[in-house]
């Protein structure tokens, strides 16, 4: 009996095995040492493909930021206004600070604030009637409230980190730089042109603090798990899908043998969008378990909508995904199916953890991936703000039907594939040092595989037998019961591949294992 540490030679059982020290072992352990090398190559080129793009995408995002505008929309037109808006667009211009623009044609607050909310990222306003009521305050001694002098205009369901990090900065950096210097200018002119009785009906506190501002949010998500909500909830079902399409991709090879095409490519088709539905409802759960319907006051109320609204948007996007990289996986071989998956995985959370507009030119193809429009849809759903639907939704359902499409050009080519002896169960192709595969190679001799086909007949048979026998087949009679002949040869020796033939079965009909 073989122990755990035998080391002596054991008569009988160590006759048939060879040493490392054997020369006949030598050209395979060469052979592995170079596949190995090779797999160690690939490895490095997929952890350098991801690493950049995401330290790419997401490194000196402040290098960017002057992509980010901002407005100043005076609605007082007098004197306020045009020092204000002269002293923000004054200030100091840095690739590392957003882009300050001035907005003309805006007649009212609400104006102001519809427009941030469907397109921009932030607006400083000077309220309508500011300079009339600080001159009242400080000729007439009425009362006045400088914080409704200027009003910052900011939507946080833009992109929250973003927001965070450089628009919410900014605006409060401009709107107190210039209170500050009006302040300032408008004590020295008060001491210059007003004499002492003129000082007695002064409000001094307007005076002193003549300018202040108020910041309202249009689309507000300021919750805890806003900036990681989608992104997390997204990079999870991808992760567990992919998991399920490598073991779709290595344990499904009887299909591809003894399938019609037009049954596999409907049951992908059909299992997929099932396993997206599934996965994504998760999700929805998730947000509505952390997030809920009374979470705070910020954000949109969470109703039973809004769960229906995630659920769907999530299960287009792990749809999308799923066909995307199942049909890399009909052709890659074991050691690639990584790469796809990656590449497939970095861009994705990338574009829903930095804003677009801070990332180098290059990811600009963010804006056509399904993480994003999926979460800018949810964002949308959620607090009302970048309402771009029908892009976001017309970008989904393009890559989908896409998908679709070249899933089911994926599946012919592979079934070809299989059918004529170029691939084998686990995805290895002929000349591979792993290739092993029962079907003949299209190409090889007629004779031999006529020959061939006989003797896998014959085994069948007795195998037949042997079942009626009670006695189990061995290994190399299920080989040979497993070649399903779906390849015939015509007189002048080329492949014909024939649905019609008697071993070909559909899902409704027939016995997969027959």
């Amino acid at each position: 009996m073989l122990g755990l540490f035998t080391w002596a030679h054991l008569p009988g059982e160590d006759d048939h095995r060879v040493g490392f020290r054997d020369a006949g072992l030598r050209p395979e352990v060469k052979r592995r040492i170079g596949s190995y090398i090779e797999l160690i190559i690939i490895s490095t080129l997929m952890i350098w493909s991801g690493l950049s793009l995401f330290f790419g995408g997401v490194y000196r995002r402040s290098v960017h930021a002057d992509n980010l505008d901002l407005y100043v929309i005076d609605l007082d037109g007098g004197s306020v206004g045009a020092n204000v808006t002269q002293t923000v667009m004054n200030m100091e211009r840095s690739p590392s600070l957003p882009n300050w623009l001035v907005m003309d044609g805006v007649a009212t607050l609400e104006d102001a604030k519809a427009w941030v909310h469907d397109k921009g990222w932030g607006a400083l306003v000077i309220n309508a009637n500011t300079t009339d009521h600080l001159q009242e305050a400080l000729t007439k001694g009425s009362a006045y409230d400088p914080s409704k002098a200027i009003t910052l205009i900011e939507s946080s369901g833009k992109h929250i980190v973003a927001e965070m990090l450089f628009v919410k900065t900014a605006l409060s950096t401009a709107a107190s730089q210039a209170c500050l210097q009006y302040a300032v200018n408008q004590v020295d002119m008060y001491q210059t042109l007003n004499s002492a009785e003129d000082q007695t009906q002064t409000n001094f506190a307007a005076l002193l603090n003549p300018l202040s501002y108020t910041t309202i949010d249009v689309s507000p998500e300021g919750f805890v798990l806003a900036p990681v909500m989608m992104t997390f909830g997204y990079l999870t079902c991808l992760l567990c899908t992919i998991g399920v399409l490598i073991l779709w991709r290595l344990t499904t090879y009887a299909f591809f043998v003894k399938v019609r095409y037009r049954d596999l490519v409907l049951m992908w088709y059909f299992l997929l969008f099932c396993h997206s539905l599934i996965i994504s409802m998760y999700v929805s759960f998730a947000i509505l378990a952390f997030r809920g319907p009374d979470y705070n006051s910020l954000a949109l109320t969470y109703t039973a909508a809004t769960f229906f609204k995630i659920w769907f948007i999530s299960a287009a996007v792990v749809f999308a995904l799923a066909l995307w990289l199942f049909t890399w996986f009909q052709f890659l071989t074991p050691q690639l199916l990584a790469l796809p998956s990656i590449c497939t995985v970095i861009p994705n959370t990338v574009s829903t953890l930095a804003a677009v507009e801070l990332a180098p030119k290059f990811y600009y193809i963010m804006y056509a991936v399904p993480f994003f429009n999926g979460s800018r849809l949810v964002h949308h759903v959620v607090t009302g703000g970048y309402p771009t639907l029908r892009q976001n939704i017309g970008v989904l359902v393009a890559e989908i039907a896409f998908m679709i499409i070249c899933l089911g050009i994926a599946i012919w080519i592979r079934q070809i594939l299989v059918l004529r002896g170029i691939s084998d169960a686990h995805g290895w192709y002929r000349g591979s040092l792993y290739f092993h595969s029962t079907i003949p190679y299209y190409k090889s001799d007629p004779a031999s595989t006529e020959k061939r086909h006989g003797a896998d007949q014959e085994q069948v048979i007795s195998t037949s037998d042997a079942a009626h026998r009670g006695q189990l087949p061995s290994d190399s009679t299920l080989s040979a019961k497993n070649h399903n002949n779906r390849t015939l040869r015509n007189r002048a020796g080329s492949i014909e591949i024939s649905d019609e033939h008697i071993d070909s079965v559909s899902l409704t009909t027939g016995n997969l294992a027959g």
